[in-house]
């Protein structure tokens, strides 16, 4: 009764919603753009996701961490099942801007055909500068005319539950403004936001489940969309590597991250607390929920996973949201680029294309590094820790192109995220924003109990399956030199000048030109122009 005295309204009368699902919140839980659509669009609901990675060709190649987005969003598909509803995956189409004006076109599309009241588009905090509310006003504007009051309203949810520290914070949390700019410093933001959370405790709400509205549309698709791919589609590395990986839902997001409190039982073999990550955090395996936003941030530190942890995250992701650079995947630091290169493998009759094959198969040399690339193609995953040695063993050990190391990862990592990513290899190559780990032995023996079992596990019982182009350098080893040069060639950038160079950036911070805030040069905003008060064209190795 109450669908038939709908459908006697008038479409404009009622109350109705589509919402444009952002894709790094995969959840029912604490979903803000959610709760807001439902709240606009109580007569009826559509859920629209644009997919975000590659083309949708049978000749892509699926990589771990699409995978995984997958399956995460066949859990929240059959988690919206439970309310009647579904969620409408909208194929990639093209990469940048001519991606985003078809998903513009096709959301447009969809917006025509369902005729909706209201639209609501989630933003999340690196998708913000892409502008697409703004766009798609300006799109169904000219569709519909300016005038047209038909025109549906179109509100932007900013994402600010895809971080723990409130998105207005982000200024106080950095600092305050000196000399224009800002001045981007993990030491710095780290430091303002534990004292705020402690004198203010920033906690954000808890957002229940709401109850949702009943489906907008009564077609069988909305055009323009497409299935979910299943797992029984996926080639068998990935699909074989989901399989092992396990559950994918919400619910097992959350028993993970309750693996952060001291008196936790342990999900595998892994202990939770281990000398192969960052002392003081646990290996909960976290990551890829936290990617894909199967599980909140705030959530994760309420079940206990570590807030130093999620801070680190924030600033990952706060960084890559105001510096061009990274999200160009330009160095930050361009006087720095090629700054750990080395000239000299040729002594060894080996060529820099060799030396990163054999580092992709774990045959460096570094016991520690080997187990952990094995681990990655295998599993899709490494400890933090080993992530770090691997990174230091391409870009300072073998004098490869950071580059390379950053798009293997992109490649093979499950919980691939591009702020972590990016910013990550960017320090490794000593051009980043953050630099802290150069220097670091990365040819070390394995030191305790943990430590061997680890690399027996992946490099004396693991048998793995590599890739034609790879196959080869799974029987050949780096040449020894390579490893026993490992601390000449570290002096060999402490005498350039590279380690230097990095301290000071940790320690001053990279000066960035800031929406609103003066600067002394003609620096656009999100450029760089400084490293603490030192203009950047004064400095130099």
């Amino acid at each position: 009764a109450n669908d038939d005295t709908l459908e006697k309204r008038d479409v404009h009368q009622r109350r109705t919603a589509l919402l444009w699902l952002s894709s790094a919140r995969l959840r029912l839980r604490d979903n803000l753009a959610l709760a807001k659509a439902t709240e606009l669009g109580p007569d009826g609901l559509a859920i629209c996701l644009v997919w975000p990675y590659g083309q949708s060709s049978p000749s892509h190649q699926l990589t771990p961490v699409e995978a995984f987005g997958y399956a995460a969003v066949h859990s929240l598909n059959h988690s919206l099942g439970k309310f009647g509803q579904k969620l409408w995956l909208i194929p990639p189409h093209g990469d940048n801007d001519e991606g985003d004006n078809n998903h513009l076109a096709i959301i447009a599309h969809a917006v025509q055909e369902l005729k909706p009241s209201h639209v609501v588009v989630d933003v999340s905090l690196v998708e913000q500068n892409q502008g697409r509310a703004s766009k798609l006003r300006d799109t169904l504007n000219t569709l519909n005319g300016r005038e047209n009051n038909n025109t549906p309203i179109v509100v932007e949810v900013m994402d600010d539950d895809g971080l723990l520290i409130p998105s207005e914070e982000v200024p106080k949390v950095l600092g305050r403004s000196r000399r224009g700019g800002r001045a981007l410093r993990w030491s710095t933001f780290l430091s303002n936001a534990m004292k705020m959370k402690k004198e203010h405790n920033f906690k954000k709400p808890i957002i229940s489940t709401p109850d949702l509205p009943p489906p907008l549309h009564k077609l069988d698709e909305i055009s323009s969309t497409y299935s979910i791919p299943t797992t029984e589609s996926f080639p068998s590395w990935t699909k074989q590597l989901l399989l092992d990986w396990g559950d994918i839902s919400e619910d097992e997001a959350i028993l993970r991250a309750k693996l952060g409190r001291s008196n936790s039982k342990k999900i595998d073999s892994t202990p939770s607390l281990s000398s192969l990550t960052e002392k003081g955090s646990k290996d909960t395996k976290l990551s890829p929920y936290l990617r894909w936003g199967v599980i909140s941030p705030q959530r994760a530190a309420d079940a206990g996973v570590r807030v130093r942890d999620l801070l680190w995250r924030d600033w990952s992701h706060v960084s890559y949201s105001l510096l061009g650079p990274l999200r160009r995947g330009d160095p930050v630091l361009e006087f720095m680029d090629k700054s750990c290169r080395c000239n000299n493998n040729n002594e060894f009759n080996i060529t820099d294309d060799e030396l990163f094959k054999l580092w992709c198969v774990g045959n460096t040399g570094s016991k520690l590094v080997d187990a952990g690339m094995k681990q990655l193609w295998k599993s899709g995953w490494m400890p933090r820790r080993i992530r770090l040695l691997a990174a230091a063993c391409l870009v300072e050990g073998l004098g490869i192109d950071w580059r390379l190391g950053r798009d293997w990862f992109k490649y093979t990592l499950i919980d691939h995220d591009s702020c972590i990513n990016e910013s990550m290899w960017q320090n490794a190559g000593g051009c980043g924003v953050d630099p802290f780990y150069s220097g670091i032995a990365w040819e070390k023996f394995p030191n305790g109990e943990e430590e061997k079992k680890y690399v027996e596990q992946w490099c004396d019982n693991e048998q793995l399956v590599w890739p034609s182009s790879l196959r080869p350098y799974s029987a050949r080893k780096t040449p020894p030199q390579i490893v026993d040069r490992a601390e000449s060639r570290r002096e060999e950038l402490r005498l350039k000048g590279v380690y230097k160079i990095a301290r000071t950036v940790g320690n001053a911070g990279v000066r960035v030109a800031w929406k609103g805030l003066s600067n002394s040069t003609s620096v656009k905003e999100g450029e760089v122009f400084g490293v603490g008060v030192v203009p950047v064209h004064e400095l130099k190795l």
